[in-house]
């Protein structure tokens, strides 16, 4: 089962005034000067699968200049099964309406649709930015469990009750929600260990094939809550030793929303010790790697983005990954500064000043 966008029409989107375009089912090559609106066009193919963009978390920049309104519109095809995708976009937030119905919940929606992307912003992921790595590997878990996504939203009513109380000062019923906290923490926990050795199964495999390098590499999931076995009582014990803590600060200050993810290379740390090549082929390998698992247990190919990802690769790394795309059967968007690279079939469009040439 594939995620493919047929046809996309933009208005009003970012510096798009109007466009429209039929899109291969295989590698599209977007290409033009820098600020003519490349990333921009993958933005809202981005937008269209996930209902978020990759570059903000304000509607409002999704606008043309000027504008009150931006519309998505695409054909798409998901599961084996057509639809018509409608997103409008204003300065008082969004509307989506998928096959002439309005959509009231982004979790009635995501379960069908999804695209996997590298972009530069996507490089200072795994560096700077914890939270944005919590919340991507919440979703790509979610997608492949729907137990996990139950987990996560009861943990996350849990620790909002918490950090209620602690902001009030309460301390009478802290131990109630503790305990309940402790274990829907090990549910969490469990789960997102299981995944990250999943993904350790295929994951220095993957990066050899794209790089033609022999280091392992390795996800690492560090949790801020410290078990042997992931026992209830063993995070019962941590949370009450920061009861203290919780109190100063307002907030829960430990639990599975603060937990980390990074990548080693031969045991090296990616924040520590990566160029910035090698953060974009080791990131990638993680998304092809999540890409096959998705493949493997839910025959689903989502669409990939790649903005600008050769810009820092040397020219054999460039020529294996491109072969690796090639084998893929997902539909794939490639942006860059250059023509494409002399294989078949690509389907090329060049990008002027918010238009496709």
């Amino acid at each position: 089962m594939f995620m493919i966008v047929r046809k996309l029409e933009l208005s009003q989107f970012r510096n798009y005034n109007r466009c429209i375009v039929e899109l291969s089912q295989g590698i599209n090559w977007i290409y033009g000067a820098n600020g003519q609106g490349k990333t921009n066009l993958v933005e809202a193919l981005y937008y269209l699968c996930n209902l978020e963009s990759f570059r903000t978390r304000k509607t409002p920049q999704l606008l043309n200049e000027k504008s009150v309104e931006a519309v998505i519109t695409a054909q798409v095809e998901s599961k084996n099964v057509k639809h018509i995708i409608k997103v409008n976009l204003s300065n008082k937030g969004r509307q989506v309406i998928l096959d002439n119905s309005l959509v009231r919940k982004v979790s009635e929606y995501t379960p069908s649709f999804m695209a996997l992307a590298l972009t530069p912003e996507d490089v200072n992921l795994f560096r700077n930015v914890p939270h944005e790595r919590r919340k991507f590997f919440n979703r790509i878990i979610s997608f492949n469990d729907s137990a996990y996504l139950k987990n996560f939203k009861e943990y996350s009513k849990i620790i909002s009750e918490k950090n209620a109380l602690l902001k009030q000062g309460v301390t009478d019923q802290l131990m109630i929600w503790n305990s309940m906290l402790a274990r829907s923490a090990v549910k969490l926990m469990k789960q997102r260990n299981e995944f990250v050795e999943l993904i350790n199964s295929y994951l220095s495999d993957v990066f050899k094939g794209l790089s033609g390098r022999d280091e392992i590499l390795k996800l690492v999931y560090k949790p801020s809550l410290l078990t042997h076995n992931f026992q209830d009582s063993e995070v019962l014990i941590q949370l009450k030793k920061n009861m203290t803590r919780d109190l100063q600060y307002g907030f829960s200050v430990i639990g599975p929303h603060r937990d980390e993810y990074h990548l080693l290379l031969d045991g090296k740390k990616d924040r520590d010790f990566f160029s910035q090549g090698e953060f974009r082929i080791t990131n990638l390998s993680l998304i092809m790697t999540i890409n096959h698992l998705l493949l493997e247990k839910y025959s689903f190919s989502p669409v990939m983005i790649f903005d600008d990802l050769f810009s820092e690769l040397d020219d054999k790394v460039v020529n294996s990954v491109f072969k690796y795309f090639l084998h893929l059967k997902n539909q794939i968007f490639i942006t860059s500064t250059s023509e494409p690279l002399n294989y078949s079939p690509i389907r090329q469009f060049q990008v002027v000043e918010g238009q496709l040439v």
